[in-house]
């Protein structure tokens, strides 16, 4: 997670057992009525996208299966199970994990999210058994954390995979295992994870060390090579598949990726390595934990930005090498670790409130921002709120679990993620529709068209600043949209009528005309 201090928090291999689309798909406009309206139906918007992931990291939780946590998070209406909106899945899918259990170990599992209505899920690719695991010390008392002969060839011929390539025979075979259900490949998680902040400042203009990479320690180069061959082996097997790079934090660590090739030599081009790390994967996957950027202003407003920020300073990288849809394809960005805590920790935002608030926008604000999807950390809290000393401990959707399926209480925050699904999970954003409100610049919000119904819902609420979620606002649609009544849905689904002035505050109603 991509923070300022050296306090980044590793994610429990535990707790993850049981995301970057290729180019924007476009999808053919859909007629809407001649008259030019926009409140009632149409036009439709045009270069649609596919359906925003609101999605979820996994956990393992004593007492439940995966699937049943899958059914507390996606919903499972034959058992009157209302979910938390949730439409994708991100778990781990360990090295050591598949050679003890089978490589099919999780197919039931991953049939079971289809069943729900799970979609396009995330799987990470890491953790090698201690008989895969290289065995260099790139740093003094240190073992790399990374596959042993990687630079075996991958292939033994075209199409067979070398055996004696450990990551490549393992990546060869989650692939081909898992491929029907997972769009989203991530190389690694957090492999820039580091508790030397200063040190990340050097890694546009040097090689990041191993010293520093506790999660991988091992060259930049070992990175680049492991993207190569999940490169080379997905779209062999699954050209649709995206490979993405693991969840980072820092800019620098995605710049070094960029200017190396694999090459063990320091990352030369040569004949052998002619192509740098950009050329090896389709996505950006990043984590961020918004408390840590917001100084003084500790609003849900200042946390969704941060989360658009974030990606700014990915892209700002990426079209340093040119990655920026001219010269070379844009990539797709996707935020597998995101959320901040429903409690107030060591001046830290938080609270049921703006945590609520905040799941809310920071999915409005990623759509407008052309991130793919959202997975929140995690499912359930780790811990019982009042007990809770660190933020991550009061993240979920759920309270603490403390007793099997399903027994299981659901947060503010849950239900808002629930409701901004269930309202949006169908639609598009569109940038003209939300051009056309002409919002002023103390409300925000966005127009989000569906293309079954062929009309709009409008998320529109009180921009927030300071340490405070209050805020107040009054909006009226322009007299072009023709709304003269309208459905409002709250934070909690609930609706009412409204009609004509809409009195806003700081949080997130839905309007359908």
């Amino acid at each position: 997670m991509f923070r300022k201090t050296g306090l980044r928090f590793a994610v429990l291999i535990a707790l993850l057992l049981g995301s970057c689309s290729k180019e924007k798909a476009g999808i053919d406009a859909i007629d809407g009525p001649d008259d030019g309206s926009v409140g009632l139906g149409g036009p439709a918007p045009t270069g649609l996208n596919e359906p925003f992931l609101y999605g979820s990291n996994m956990g393992a939780y004593s007492g439940w299966s995966d699937e049943q946590l899958a059914e507390l998070l996606i919903g499972n209406p034959a058992k009157d199970i209302p979910g938390a909106g949730v439409n994708s899945l991100r778990p781990a899918m360990y090295d050591y994990f598949v050679e003890q259990w089978g490589y099919d170990i999780r197919v039931n599992a991953f049939e079971k999210y289809q069943q729900l209505g799970g979609k396009n899920h995330t799987i990470f690719l890491n953790g090698p058994t201690d008989a895969h695991r290289d065995q260099t010390r790139y740093c003094n008392g240190v073992q790399s954390q990374t596959f042993a002969k990687l630079y075996e060839p991958i292939w033994l011929s075209p199409g067979k995979v070398n055996p004696d390539n450990y990551y490549a025979s393992y990546v060869y075979n989650v692939v081909k295992t898992y491929s029907p259900y997972i769009k989203y490949w991530e190389v690694w998680n957090e492999p820039d994870y580091t508790g030397n902040w200063s040190a990340t400042q050097t890694w546009t203009q040097s090689d990041p060390n191993p010293c520093d990479l506790p999660n991988f320690a091992a060259p930049i180069q070992s990175y680049v090579r492991m993207l190569r061959i999940t490169y080379e082996i997905v779209k062999h097997l699954d050209e649709t598949g995206v490979v993405c790079v693991g969840g980072l934090g820092y800019p620098g660590f995605l710049d070094a990726i960029l200017r190396n090739t694999d090459n063990p030599d320091g990352g030369k081009v040569n004949t052998d390595y002619s192509k740098k790390g950009g050329e090896w994967f389709d996505g950006l996957s990043y984590h961020v934990y918004p408390m840590y950027y917001l100084g003084d202003n500790r609003n849900s407003d200042a946390a969704a930005a941060a989360v658009v920020d974030h990606k700014n300073q990915f892209q700002d990288v990426l079209n340093k090498y040119a990655y920026d849809g001219t010269s070379k394809a844009e990539k797709t960005f996707i935020v597998t670790e995101v959320n901040i805590p429903r409690k107030a920790i060591d001046g830290y935002v938080g609270g049921d409130e703006v945590q609520r608030n905040f799941l809310i926008k920071a999915a409005i604000v990623a759509q407008q921002a052309g991130i793919s999807g959202l997975y929140i950390y995690g499912p359930a809290e780790s811990t019982p709120l009042a007990q809770a000393t660190e933020p991550y401990q009061a993240m979920g959707f759920y309270q603490k679990i403390t007793s099997g399926p399903y027994q299981a209480t659901v947060t503010p925050g849950g239900v808002a993620w629930r409701t901004v699904s269930h309202l949006l999970g169908a639609r598009q954003y569109d940038p003209a529709a939300t051009t056309k409100l002409k919002l002023p610049s103390h409300i925000d919000g966005g127009a989000f068209y569906s293309v079954d119904d062929k009309d709009y819902c409008y998320v529109l609420w009180a921009k927030t600043g300071g340490t405070s979620e209050t805020a107040t606002a009054e909006y009226n649609f322009p007299a072009s949209f023709q709304i003269k009544t309208a459905t409002q849905f709250d934070s909690e689904n609930k609706q009412t009528q409204v009609s004509g002035t809409i009195k806003l505050t700081g949080a997130p109603v839905f309007i359908v005309p």
